[in-house]
């Protein structure tokens, strides 16, 4: 039955089963000697009329009201689909502002927005760290400045097998190329114990190259600075290309920021700290051989 026309043979049913129900019930109330005089006959009749259209009007009832419920469901199907659709247009617009904003890093950026698409726009799921790592190698390509947060001891990226990424950032040219170790308590010991163990500290500079590097207790960098949020692992590329990566949650997501954005000005404020000396902030020696 097509959704927007009536059940006609439905309605003559359900009329005339109306009709014989109340010309049975008229029959037994007036009794059986009686019901089939001939003075009875216009009472029959007009049971069965009212019978046939009490029917007729229930199943006209029914039907209409569902028809009505498949056309609200249509409706909220329509109303569904139309939000999609404007959900993937703003994404699609998104990304294409995204790209035009930050032309250097087209082929991250596409990489990037190609994975987030099967999720949440900016967002990748189930990314462990060699897939993270490979995210900011294609980054590096093309980047003339790094800035990076690890919230890893040093140990971090021999235990990782990150010497790739920082070997392809060491052969990257760029204006500048820093990274801040931001360390919890649990980990302060580990931090420590990596900065007197040689094999770690060969690993890292012999990978990375002359990357300034500094490193903070978290605590320490939130009581000075207690109205930034201290972020996640990220990597910051031309201080446009964000790619941030929770290891705990195998989340990744990424956005191309201004000047305004939190990170920008974390960074800047650690900057900051580092021109006024304060003891907490401590560099890493770069060795002459890396320097050079």
């Amino acid at each position: 039955m097509d959704d927007q026309k009536l059940n006609w043979p439905m309605l003559a049913l359900v009329a005339f089963a109306g009709a014989l129900i109340l010309e049975i019930i008229l029959t037994f109330a007036t009794g059986l000697n009686i019901a089939f005089t001939a003075r009875e006959i216009p009472t029959h009749l007009a049971a069965l009329l009212v019978g046939s259209l009490a029917g007729f009007l229930f199943e006209l009832l029914r039907q209409m009201t569902e028809a009505a419920n498949r056309t609200m469901r249509k409706a909220t199907d329509l109303q569904i689909g139309i939000q999609a659709l404007t959900a993937k247009i703003t994404y699609q617009d998104e990304a294409l502002e995204m790209l035009n904003s930050c032309p250097r890093h087209n082929e991250a950026l596409t990489s990037l927005i190609k994975a987030s698409m099967a999720d949440n726009f900016k967002v990748i799921p189930f990314v462990g760290v060699s897939s993270y790592l490979e995210f900011l190698k294609k980054a590096v390509d093309h980047s003339d400045g790094y800035e990076g947060i690890q919230r890893n001891p040093l140990s971090w990226y021999k235990e990782t097998g990150a010497g790739s990424y920082l070997s392809d950032l060491k052969r990257r040219h760029m204006s500048c190329k820093k990274r801040l170790l931001i360390i919890d308590e649990s980990d302060e010991l580990q931090m420590k114990a990596d900065l007197e163990d040689a094999d770690t500290l060969e690993y890292y500079w012999g990978h990375t190259g002359a990357v300034t590097t500094y490193w903070i207790k978290a605590a320490d960098l939130k009581a000075k600075l207690p109205r930034l949020e201290i972020p996640e692992d990220l990597a910051l590329y031309d201080r446009q290309l964000l790619i941030k990566f929770n290891e705990t949650t195998q989340i990744l997501t990424f956005d191309v920021i201004d000047a305004e954005h939190s990170i920008r000005r974390l960074l800047d404020a650690v900057d900051g700290l580092k021109s006024y000396g304060f003891e907490f902030l401590h560099e890493l020696p770069m060795p002459d051989h890396v320097r050079q």
